[in-house]
């Protein structure tokens, strides 16, 4: 057998570039989705992806090295949510005029009201398992949390996120 064949088996770690350019994208999508805000989406997973690189050769893999970068991704995007409802309960604004990424064909976008009514954590779990298409498993091993308490998210989320798009 090929070296290199068994080495993509066994799950060998790519080049951070390769690995950055096809990863990066669906991590900023997935936190600007946890965050409710799409243009804070690339900030949080480039401080994701700067935490991955400078702890890059501690990595075995490169599932580890994802659930890595989402697992940073969905904190810092919990972070940013909490910190934008402390600010708001304050009555202060932090000046929400980013800009809107321009391409609004992007079916998350027109998802993300109706998962900002989601708590945080069934929002991260949908995200994670529909969006990204983790395993409930994978999920929970990013949230910290049990895998049965991802799909009990799952479901709680999928419904009211049913009865949601129902009303409208």
């Amino acid at each position: 057998m090929d070296a290199a064949v068994s080495n993509s088996e066994a799950g060998a770690l790519p080049s951070f570039d390769d690995f950055f350019r096809s990863t990066f994208s669906c991590v900023a999508r997935a936190a600007a989705l946890v965050a409710r805000d799409p243009g804070v989406g690339q900030e949080l997973a480039q401080e994701s992806f700067l935490r991955l690189y400078e702890r890059w050769a501690r990595f075995e893999s490169e599932e580890h090295a994802r659930r890595f970068a989402y697992r940073v991704a969905i904190n810092l995007a919990r972070s940013h949510l909490r910190k934008h409802i402390r600010v708001a309960l304050a009555g202060l604004d932090l000046g929400r005029g980013r800009s809107e990424p321009t391409d609004t064909n992007d079916a998350w976008l027109s998802i993300m009201p109706l998962l900002g009514e989601l708590s945080p954590r069934q929002r991260a779990a949908i995200v994670l398992v529909d969006y990204v298409g983790m395993e409930s498993a994978e999920a929970a091993e990013v949230l910290g949390i049990a895998a049965g308490t991802v799909r009990a998210h799952l479901l709680r989320g999928r419904t009211a996120l049913r009865e949601r798009i129902g009303r409208e």
